[in-house]
């Protein structure tokens, strides 16, 4: 088993000025991620730390991007649980061609920040 660690830190003051801008900032989240979002009392500190574990999950991949795929990145939370990652599209293909096998994430946030960690774990190849 082969692991890779990524992590990333957003101003949430960052995550407002892009919300203020319009929603050109919803494509790079899913409708589920979105509606958990804005059903929050700080809806901007629950994005912030959401693009943080996009951006940690795409440096854990370890892959040579021409593009960030935000919306391919996934971050759920059923209830009460940890969050979880799902893969969509180019993204979950090169997660398999490199042998993922779990990727694990774990976000924080307060007034100012938001930050994460994503965990990738591999299969020996």
């Amino acid at each position: 088993m082969h692991f890779a660690v990524g992590t990333d830190i957003i101003p949430v003051s960052r995550m407002v000025a892009l919300m203020s801008g319009g929603h050109g900032f919803r494509r790079w989240f899913t409708p589920a991620e979105a509606d958990y979002c804005d059903a929050k009392r700080a809806p901007a500190q629950h994005y912030a730390a959401r693009l943080a574990a996009k951006e940690a999950v795409v440096k854990a991949l370890q892959e040579r991007w021409d593009y960030v795929p935000y919306a391919e990145i996934e971050i759920r939370q059923p209830g009460r649980e940890a969050p979880t990652v799902q893969l969509h599209g180019h993204t979950a293909e090169i997660a398999a061609a490199q042998g993922v096998t779990d990727i694990s994430v774990s976000l924080s946030h307060c007034e100012d920040y938001a930050t994460a960690t994503a965990l990738v774990l591999r299969a020996a190849l």
